[in-house]
């Protein structure tokens, strides 16, 4: 997270110093001017170490005094803090002094004021520093809860996609279970030997649904290797009424993909475009790129569209929760279109989606 950063402690010392020494310059030489009619040496010496001095118990206590009060209250904080002030810039004052003895000798009044003087600024430079220090550290608190809140956020959508995925699992396994069961159950006696071979297709589907639940994104070779698995078997369900026609760039092989994101497409196409007509149908599964975009369509010219498109993807059903699981995937950036075939009777489902060639975290085997 990119938030609000403070100086480095040598920088940070090496700006109060900068500040603090300017300023104490600028009295100093008004000082000598507007009191001598020249300037003076000393004076000047003098104005920026009291500079100096009140500009370190200013940054001493607001950047390191005050954060480590945060506990207590509102007024005995500022207490301890105002006294402090006072205290730093009158023994930093008097050790000032120190060093002049004859200008304390001199003029012991012009020094007691000085002291006081360096006081009342060192509060008033310690309330805009403790004021600045405040305002900071909230900030920085609440950029720190909005990127809390944003990480739940995305840890929740994470966990929606999942359980999307899971949803989708569950509806996909009990409908597909069964009719393939009655397939098997009809192929024991007249080809025993696909019977196998679609017992071992579908154990090899499950065996994708199960582990792409934790896998992340996949490569879109394996999607459409699980979305031939699960042809095959419609087709040994529907024999010649079931044509498929596969016309998918191999460039785009490696393009990871949400898991079981092309499947309920197909699904939906056999088992509401082909399987109500009892000559059966054509499915043409395409994919490619386009502008940088990832575009998937599987066009069926059964028995077209039996409503709004929007009303066919609702919320619940293998539309919906492929339109959701997009959203939470990509967050806006894809879309599920369902239209009207053009040129005759049918359907065109579609998915687009940004392309990304980086290879996924896991991939399912």
């Amino acid at each position: 997270m990119s938030g609000v950063r403070s100086f480095r402690p040598w920088l940070q010392v090496a700006l109060w110093a900068l500040g603090s020494s300017l300023a104490g310059l600028v009295i100093g030489l008004a000082v000598g001017f507007f009191k001598q009619g020249a300037i003076e040496a000393p004076i000047v010496i003098i104005s920026v170490l009291f500079g100096i001095v009140v500009g370190f118990t200013a940054m001493t206590c607001a950047v390191v005094l005050y954060p480590r009060l945060g506990g207590l209250p509102p007024s005995l904080r500022l207490a301890l803090i105002g006294l402090a002030l006072i205290s730093g810039s009158g023994a930093g004052s008097i050790a000032v002094l120190t060093f002049y003895p004859l200008y304390v000798l001199r003029e012991p009044r012009q020094a007691i004021a000085v002291v006081v003087i360096n006081g009342v600024l060192a509060l008033i430079v310690g309330g805009v520093a403790y004021a600045y220090e405040g305002m900071r550290l909230r900030l920085q608190n609440s950029l720190r809860e909005v990127e809390e809140v944003r990480l739940v956020e995305a840890r929740l959508r994470e966990e929606a996609a999942q359980a999307e995925l899971a949803a989708l699992q569950a509806r996909i396994n009990p409908h597909f279970f069964f009719n393939t069961l009655n397939t098997i159950t009809s192929l024991l006696e007249e080809d025993p030997q696909q019977a196998q071979e679609v017992v071992q297709a579908l154990a090899d589907l499950f065996r994708y649904t199960f582990k792409v639940a934790s896998a992340g994104p996949v490569p879109l070779t394996e999607e459409l290797a699980f979305t031939r698995g699960y042809l095959e078997i419609e087709r040994a369900r529907f024999g010649e009424r079931l044509r498929v026609e596969w016309r998918v760039d191999p460039e785009v092989g490696r393009v990871p993909v949400p898991g079981l994101i092309l499947q309920p497409l197909v699904e939906n196409a056999v088992a509401h475009g082909i399987a109500p007509l009892a000559r059966g149908g054509r499915l043409v599964i395409s994919g490619g790129v386009d502008h940088g975009r990832l575009w998937l369509e599987v066009t069926d010219d059964g028995a077209g569209l039996n409503g709004a498109a929007e009303e066919l993807i609702r919320e619940g059903h293998g539309l919906g929760n492929v339109r959701g699981r997009l959203d939470a995937y990509y967050h806006g950036a894809a879309a599920l279109e369902l239209e009207k075939r053009a040129g005759g009777r049918g359907t065109v489902a579609r998915i687009v989606l940004p392309r990304n060639d980086d290879e996924p975290e896991e991939a399912v085997r």
